[in-house]
């Protein structure tokens, strides 16, 4: 026999195994849906990390938010939008860019992360030394990315000095080293961090240590007054970006802010006899009761396991139906974000992942098409680029600082 008719023989047996082993693979899958998804990759021919071939949806979702974002580097809210970063929307998508470009190494996601920071950078109010280090509420999409006033309630025509926008763009600056090994960006910005940083110590801590939320500007009169109000997971965000200056930085500041919030946030925003968190603070230092969803599971994604943070997921999975979905307060359809949030405390607390929930999210609102994820199981509801980056963090079992 001859080399050439040896090869051919070999090349149709090892496709012919190849076809067998990719068969067997198929029906292990279907009658052990929770065997490790290595062996599909190893099918394939390739070496995804067992979350993201376990969840391909959640590489897909983070193509979503790259599909909306332009030239510049900004991503709008959603499809059909030109508002960007509402509420600090923008960012939560870029931390879900990060954590797709972790498990993969795919220099496209990297590209955004980057692209987005730059584009956050340019928006930051840098001359103004009464607002300088923070950022107003809404952008325009379109060039020259002008503030588009925004009304969050009765008697209030816009909104600027977030806490948890001026400090997520430090958190994100510390991702990208992070993930890159490279401290150009965190360099290059250095003056942009430390206002955003200082603006927030200045302007929204109180002398208890939490964090305002933000700054409106009234109807009557025209001027700006401090939103009175220290939202829990605020509390999450400043220890973000101060924990993130601290290590970028070296700052003793930052980290004891840091320290400080990782330590009494549990303690001040807890409710022990409902075992989750509450709403916040409001100006009287009374804590809001209701039920906020987000920060049960926000919460434990950054600090792990304490025994306010048990609670709260255990809190999360007993609001869990049988088919994976959530039940919602006040009777709201059930929510993809509530979803993600159960499956960010369960990574940073090295519980099981809820596959049963993460079924649910990647059949019933995610969206095939576009790859994005509705809001909720509602097919009309909407497709947010904040709520797409912390289902892929989720999926991905992505944790903040790596621990």
């Amino acid at each position: 026999m001859t080399r050439p008719e040896v090869e051919t023989v070999t090349s149709a047996a090892n496709k012919s195994a190849r076809a067998s082993l990719t068969m067997l693979t198929a029906l292990l899958l279907c009658c052990f849906p929770s065997w490790p998804a290595n062996a599909q990759t190893a099918a394939a021919g390739k070496a995804l990390p067992a979350p993201a071939a376990r969840w391909p949806q959640a590489l897909h979702l983070a193509d979503f938010i790259l599909s909306l974002q332009n030239a510049s580097g900004a991503i709008p809210d959603r499809p059909g939008v030109i508002t960007v970063n509402e509420d600090s929307n923008m960012e939560y998508a870029l931390i879900g860019l990060g954590a797709a470009y972790g498990a993969t190494k795919d220099p496209r996601y990297k590209d955004g992360l980057e692209r987005g920071i730059q584009w956050l950078a340019a928006r930051e109010e840098m001359t103004d030394p009464l607002w300088k280090g923070s950022w107003r509420y809404v952008y325009s999409a379109n060039a020259p990315y002008a503030p588009i006033p925004t009304s969050p309630g009765k008697g209030i025509t816009d909104v600027r000095g977030v806490d948890a926008t001026s400090t997520l763009f430090v958190y994100l600056l510390y991702l990208d080293q992070k993930l890159t090994g490279s401290d150009a960006l965190a360099r290059t910005y250095s003056a942009n961090a430390h206002a955003a940083l200082k603006f927030v110590i200045q302007h929204n801590l109180d002398k208890d240590g939490f964090s305002w939320s933000s700054w409106q500007q009234h109807a009557s009169g025209g001027q700006w007054h401090l939103w009175a109000f220290k939202y829990s997971a605020d509390q999450g965000d400043v220890y973000l970006g101060m924990q993130a200056g601290a290590e970028l930085y070296h700052s003793s500041e930052y980290a004891r802010i840091a320290r400080f919030l990782r330590e009494q946030t549990p303690r001040r925003f807890f409710l022990k006899a409902n075992g989750r968190y509450g709403l916040g603070l409001n100006e009287k230092g009374i804590l809001d009761p209701a039920p906020y969803v987000f920060a049960q599971g926000y919460l434990p994604w950054m600090w792990g396991d304490t025994p306010q943070n048990r609670q709260a997921l255990a809190w999360l999975r007993s609001k869990v139906r049988n088919d994976g979905s959530f039940v919602e307060p006040d009777g709201k359809p059930a929510s993809s974000l509530s979803v993600a949030m159960l499956g960010m405390a369960a990574a940073a607390l090295l519980q099981p992942e809820p596959a049963t929930s993460f079924r649910w999210l990647t059949i019933t609102p995610y969206d095939s098409a576009t790859g994005g994820v509705r809001d909720t199981d509602i097919p009309a509801s909407n497709e947010y680029n904040n709520v797409a980056g912390f289902c892929s963090i989720s999926l991905l079992g992505f944790v903040p600082f790596g621990e």
